[in-house]
């Protein structure tokens, strides 16, 4: 009986609603909205090693960014934002990445 009572709280946390603060709203609770925050990392961290490859490949060629993010043999998971799945835009003419989710356009 102790423990249930532990456990109740820890539910009850995990389900209450809280104002969302996020462009693209979403989680709608606080633990959807700590795993929304951990995924926001993930795409930082993805757009971060995806510049840098493409440094990389402009250093081994003739300095001009590839043609496509294809062409740096990146994990298919790493080429696309892991919130909704959509893949980064690329300019193939300046080499520069960007993604498109809500909020995360300065990244």
């Amino acid at each position: 009986m102790k423990t249930w009572l532990f456990l109740v709280p820890i539910v009850m946390i995990g389900c209450t609603e809280t104002g969302n603060q996020r462009a693209d709203q979403v989680g709608h609770t606080a633990v959807g909205q700590s795993m929304a925050r951990a995924k926001d990392e993930v795409c930082m961290e993805n757009l971060r090693q995806i510049r840098a490859a493409i440094v990389i490949a402009m250093t081994n060629a003739d300095e001009t960014p590839p043609g496509s993010l294809a062409e740096l043999r990146l994990p298919a998971e790493m080429i696309v934002d892991p919130i909704d799945k959509k893949p980064y835009t690329y300019d193939a003419s300046t080499g520069n990445v960007k993604c498109d989710h809500p909020g995360h356009k300065k990244y």
